[in-house]
């Protein structure tokens, strides 16, 4: 069995060509001097600028006043902070209105007309609003 030549044994050998020794760049350079540090504001990318003029839009308006949400402590606050003149204004208004949907009105004249029922829950509250200004504990 014949061995097989290496492959690019036959080529012929150079001498590496040495490169001259580096100087050091220390030598050549000035002496180092203070230097104060610069800090310039950083750019903001193109998707932050986009993101960024929407921030700027005014929020929508406010959802309305729903007296309804409010809790005990809010309401006993509000209608300390009303004056007198308008406190007793929502006092009648209130009155005059919880009496037209307690009690609704019926057509005597008709006597087919269905009995409505009052409504219970805003009886019971014309029954605390009556014992809070007599000043009967119930």
């Amino acid at each position: 069995m014949t061995a097989q030549p290496l492959l690019f044994i036959d080529l012929p050998t150079t001498d590496r060509v040495r490169k001259n020794a580096r100087r050091s760049r220390a030598t050549s350079i000035a002496a180092p001097v203070a230097v104060d540090l610069v800090r310039e504001p950083a750019r903001t990318p193109p998707h932050a600028a986009l993101t960024a003029s929407f921030d700027l839009v005014p929020p929508g308006p406010p959802p309305p006043f729903d007296p309804a949400a409010l809790s005990n402590p809010e309401l006993r606050a509000l209608v300390q902070a009303l004056p007198d003149q308008k406190l007793s204004h929502l006092l009648i208004e209130a009155a005059r209105e919880l009496k037209r949907r307690a009690l609704p009105d019926r057509d005597s004249d008709d006597p087919d007309a269905e009995a409505v029922e009052p409504n219970p829950v805003l009886l019971r509250a014309a029954r605390q609003v009556v014992g809070e200004l007599s000043g009967e504990d119930s």
